[in-house]
């Protein structure tokens, strides 16, 4: 639910027409803010943080210990598909350079799929399917994968690799001075639960070190421009499983402010 910043700062964006980028990279819920974005669909995300998501069936935490999912995404897609539909006529038009991050569930190596129309559906399911939180992989193309975000949470590094990529934009969900702690949940899950899939559990074991080193890239990178955005200390801000609607709805208006801040900064460059 942090995602309903990124949702304004993108809603920012397309209300002022702006679109200088060549390479876009989403991760998690970033990924199906980016597909919207390039969508062109203004106020569609926003609408699934206050309506979809906050639906009985979407979070649910009896199902959960019952040995369900606690976050149905498979239900969440199939409904915002059948009464909000993302364009992807409009998103493929120019065709866009569109990465969507997954961690393949058996060897937890970070994928880059790029966007078409015969996965981006299964990707961003599977880019937001929290492990646990969601109980299995996502089939897409015929491999399992999890929350690109377990094994490159910040893809920065990749995206500064990719040819010719002289400026860099950054939108985190979280605040600038935010660094990952080590998690015993992290360690528990990757010992028991994933212990027969040890490439996954050792990416599980390590991926804080893996943030916290894009964060310390973003900083002290001398190659390219990389501009952050991030928003606020703030605790007003909706958390990962928040289901108050005036927090979500803060969020996204913080997203607003911060998102033509971006484009000022963008333009200083």
């Amino acid at each position: 639910m942090r995602g309903s910043f990124t949702c304004g700062v993108l809603d920012a964006f397309l209300a002022e027409n702006f679109n200088p980028f060549d390479v876009f990279v989403g991760v998690s819920s970033g990924s199906t803010n980016m597909a919207n974005y390039l969508a062109k669909q203004k106020g569609r995300t926003i609408n699934f943080y206050l309506d979809h998501s906050l639906r009985p069936e979407f979070i649910r935490y009896g199902r959960f210990l019952k040995g369900g999912d606690l976050l149905d995404l498979e239900w969440m897609w199939n409904v915002v598909e059948q009464e909000t539909p993302l364009d992807q006529h409009t998103l493929f038009e120019q065709n866009p350079d569109f990465y969507m991050v997954l961690t393949h569930a058996r060897t937890g190596s970070a994928e880059y799929l790029r966007a078409g129309s015969d996965n981006i559906i299964d990707g961003l399911r599977a880019s937001s399917s929290i492990p646990v939180l969601t109980r299995h992989a996502v089939d897409v193309m015929g491999e399992p994968y999890f929350d690109g975000g377990v094994a490159d949470a910040l893809p920065v590094k990749w995206a500064a690799s990719q040819q010719d990529v002289e400026n860099v934009m950054v939108i985190r969900t979280r605040p600038e001075n935010y660094f990952k702690a080590g998690s015993k949940g992290d360690q528990f899950l990757a010992k028991y639960l994933y212990k027969n899939n040890r490439g996954f559990a050792q990416s599980l074991q390590t991926r804080c070190d893996r943030y916290n080193e894009a964060v310390d890239f973003i900083r002290q990178n001398q190659q390219q421009r990389i501009i952050e955005i991030c928003p606020p200390d703030d605790k007003k801000l909706a958390g990962r499983l928040c289901k108050d609607p005036k927090k979500l709805q803060y969020s996204y208006q913080v997203g607003l402010e911060t998102g033509l801040n971006a484009i000022e900064k963008w333009h200083q460059k």
